[in-house]
């Protein structure tokens, strides 16, 4: 494959991802699914296929609309009236997060770790009274097993299970989706299609000086408002925990709880629990079902070993 194939391919699967006012407001991918705007796209793509032509017989570089139509799942052609198209099931989007700074929480950078990942090993426990996160491990023998039977049955501790992988890779593709260079942004996008997504992304951002900076200063800002959610979650009074969420770009999503949530637990600024049951809800969940272990969501990759909250400032 050649650079400029290449090139395109890179820039097509990001393209296809971005809102577009001739689309009214859609993205290619979202108007393939939607009849009023599919006829939008396919209008428009017979007008690039006329660009196309044109500016290949002067010799110029263009994308051409048949790998568009390819990388949306469509057939070379318009389908037939009645053609049924269906939306592609996508992450859970998250907040938007603003640019600057990040403000440092030591409480939510160890939140944030545990809920994305933690160790495969261990499980980890916020304790509701102290406002500290405690961890433990899985395979040092019967006593740490003592101990985790122990705080299983501490009021106190509340286990903390991590989000699912389409969460975290929905953070990647957030992400990318920010990216104003769309060509950078497109092989992003590539990297993290398939198994090794995580490698692959970090190895590709990674090229990129300003543009790691600020991936860890997102990443950083997307792991705090899972852990206030998370918080959130548990009828906690952030102010007990020294947290306010207006200084991490935070408020609690508007939608209520929908019915046959898990119970929740609430936290009280004395610290006191009421528990109306086990675990505490998960936060940011991917709509699609959580894949198995050796299964990679869509244009994703299983598990892998999540890379620690990062202590580096955001890019000025």
């Amino acid at each position: 494959m050649s650079d400029m194939t290449t090139n395109h391919t890179h820039i097509t699967a990001e393209w296809i991802r971005r809102p577009l006012d001739d689309l009214g407001g859609l993205s290619p991918t979202d108007a393939a699914a939607n009849s009023e705007g599919r006829k939008k796209l396919d209008d428009l793509l017979v007008e690039l296929a006329g660009h196309y032509v044109r500016l290949s017989n002067l010799g110029l570089p263009s994308v051409n609309p048949v790998d568009i139509r390819r990388a949306l799942g469509l057939e070379a052609v318009a389908s037939p009236a009645g053609t049924h198209h269906h939306r592609q099931i996508r992450p859970h989007q998250g907040r938007a997060v603003k640019p600057g700074p990040v403000k440092r929480s030591a409480l939510l950078d160890e939140l944030g770790t545990a809920l994305t990942g933690g160790d495969v090993d261990g499980v980890s426990y916020f304790n509701i009274t102290t406002g500290a996160v405690e961890h433990f491990m899985h395979n040092l023998g019967d006593q740490e097993n003592a101990r985790i039977a122990e705080a299983d049955a501490n009021p106190d501790l509340v286990k903390i299970a991590p989000v699912t992988t389409d969460v975290r890779y929905s953070i990647m593709s957030d992400f990318i989706g920010s990216v104003e260079d769309i060509n950078f942004a497109g092989r992003l996008r590539t990297a993290i299609s398939g198994k090794g997504a995580f490698k692959r992304f970090r190895e590709t951002v990674d090229e990129d000086d300003a543009m790691r900076r600020r991936w860890m200063a997102y990443r950083t800002k997307r792991h705090y408002h899972i852990a206030l959610d998370w918080l959130h979650g548990l009828n906690a009074d952030l102010s007990k925990y020294s947290l306010a969420g207006a200084d991490f770009d935070w408020q609690p999503h508007k939608d209520e709880p929908e019915s046959g949530e898990p119970a929740q637990v609430s936290v009280a600024a004395d610290g006191n629990a009421s528990e109306s049951g086990v675990d505490a809800p998960a936060v940011e969940t991917a709509a699609m079902d959580v894949p198995a272990a050796d299964e990679a969501p869509p244009d994703a990759s299983p598990p892998e070993e999540a890379a620690p909250v990062s202590q580096e400032p955001a890019a000025s």
